[in-house]
């Protein structure tokens, strides 16, 4: 194979890029206070996990604004304190909850949430929980900015579900009955969107803008996030919805061009021959 030939293969595998399986394990023995975020770390990279609760003033649609909570991290999971908790190790309204410490405020009053910030794009395709009580349902969103923009999606203090979902973040889904799932584990995102970033909370309508006030799903929910898990996608500080190539499809892709390249080098040299 000659340097020319060389080089084209090479450049046509330098985009690739595989996909890695990547999980985060939020157990911590102990109790840990970790103030407003944490960072955790795994093999496939760092996501920093900042606490919030719709514990605010009123914002757009009547509903309540998201305001800074509480991180903490026990052998259950990750769990969330509010302005309106109670104390830090309050239980069980240190975990999760849409419950201000005894009143459910229907449709979104009280929600705590979580949002995991990645160091790249991650298509996040499972959700555990290790510690749970009474209920169990959580809604997700993902940043992808089809809908709007935000300069830190990562901060969403001062927003309610409704601003968030008119400025760039997308609902995923909400997901039901964790605790009656094999292991704790909701499978989610069916449509592999791909983001850097992921807000999980506890269940409320407003998270896909229904916002129903006799929701009879809505409060009850006490539960810790103990482990995450999807697959890289590759870049950061963003989003990205499309899909990637395959590492087959493009090594069948420098195949292709380097079959072609060296058919028309016979091609050339058989032509100098009969010259």
């Amino acid at each position: 194979m000659n340097k020319h030939n060389l080089l084209l293969l090479l450049a046509a595998l330098s985009p690739m890029t595989a996909h890695a399986t990547a999980s985060w394990n939020f157990t911590t023995p102990g109790t840990v206070n970790y103030g407003s975020q944490g960072t955790f770390n795994s093999s496939a990279g760092t996501v920093t996990v900042s606490a919030f609760s719709t514990t605010g003033a009123t914002g757009t649609g009547g509903n309540p604004q998201f305001a800074s909570g509480t991180l903490g991290s026990w052998s259950g999971g990750i769990g969330v304190t509010s302005a309106e908790d109670g104390t830090f190790y309050n239980s069980p309204n240190h975990a999760f909850d849409n419950d201000g410490n005894s009143v459910d405020e229907k449709p979104a009053g009280d929600v705590d949430a979580a949002v995991f910030s990645f160091n790249q794009s991650i298509n996040l395709d499972s959700i555990s929980i290790g510690w749970y009580s009474g209920d169990a349902d959580i809604s997700v969103l993902a940043y992808t900015g089809n809908s709007g923009n935000m300069a830190n999606p990562e901060d969403i203090t001062g927003k309610t579900f409704t601003d968030l979902l008119a400025n760039g973040w997308e609902f995923i889904g909400n997901y039901m009955n964790l605790y009656n799932m094999p292991d704790g584990t909701a499978d989610i995102n069916p449509t592999d969107v791909s983001s850097s970033y992921w807000l999980v909370s506890a269940y409320t309508s407003c998270a896909n803008n229904s916002c129903n006030p006799y929701d009879g799903y809505f409060g009850n929910d006490y539960f810790k996030i103990d482990n995450i898990g999807g697959t890289t996608t590759g870049g950061g500080g963003g989003s990205n919805t499309g899909s990637v190539p395959e590492p087959s499809s493009l090594l069948l892709l420098a195949a292709g061009l380097l079959g072609w390249r060296l058919h028309r080098y016979a091609k050339a040299q058989q032509a100098n021959l009969a010259a």
